[in-house]
């Protein structure tokens, strides 16, 4: 992982090892999807330090408590009080880049969303993928 600087904002590189195991470990995640098995979504992240968290989706009946695989990988990292996250694995809905942006604004790190699109590794930053972020900077 190599750090870069993005105006303000600090921006990681990771190596193409580093994009391949996060997918690997976000595809062994989806095994845990709730309630069932390999039904929804999964991903993995990777802060600052190295470490890897995964998240899946945990369904809900009434759909609207249903939280999202991204969402839970945040509170995985959090919880083990890892909250400058610099990659994580994508396709994401827009629910959940907007999770992952205001991450990004609270850290200072451009959260880089690591995807496959043809058959190769693409790194996108997640401020990228907001071109009309809200809120457009944090109002501390």
């Amino acid at each position: 992982m190599l750090e870069k600087k993005l105006g303000k904002r600090r921006f990681y590189k990771l190596t193409e090892f580093e994009c391949i195991n996060l997918l690997k470990v976000g595809e062994e995640a989806f095994k845990n999807t709730y309630p069932k098995s390999r039904d929804g979504f999964a991903v993995a992240l990777m802060t600052v330090s190295g470490n890897v968290y995964t998240g899946v989706s945990y369904r809900s009946d009434t759909a609207t408590l249903t939280m999202h695989s991204e969402a839970t990988a945040l509170v995985h990292a959090a919880i083990h009080g890892e909250k400058n996250v610099v990659a994580i694995t994508g396709p994401n809905c827009h629910i959940c880049k907007q999770l992952i942006y205001e991450s990004s604004l609270r850290s200072g790190i451009d959260v880089v969303v690591i995807i496959r699109e043809g058959g190769k590794i693409k790194q996108i930053p997640i401020s990228k993928m907001m071109p009309y972020p809200w809120p457009e900077k944090l109002n501390e």
